[in-house]
């Protein structure tokens, strides 16, 4: 980062510097966010599945829905919201 006409009022580049590091700011945000709600020193929970239950996940989720169901939510979606009238 060059500083060569650097004024005061380019304050406003420190934001683009710090997304530029890989979207650190976003980062330091997230997890000033995380221990604010979860507390100091908190981890995120984390889940390990065996293979074979991940492979289960994985084809579940490749699988078309069922069409019943599919059907009765757009039924669902297009109804009128209860404030319209």
């Amino acid at each position: 980062m060059s500083h060569q006409g650097f004024r005061f009022d380019d304050y406003h580049v420190w934001g683009e510097f710090w997304m530029s590091l890989n979207q650190g700011y976003l980062d330091m945000n997230y997890k000033w966010e995380f221990e604010k709600f979860w507390g100091k020193g908190a981890k995120p929970e984390r889940i390990v599945l065996p293979a074979k239950d991940f492979d289960a996940l994985v084809e579940r989720l490749n699988e078309p829905p069922d069409p019943v169901i599919m059907e009765r939510f757009k039924e669902i979606l297009n109804r009128k919201a209860p404030w319209e009238d």
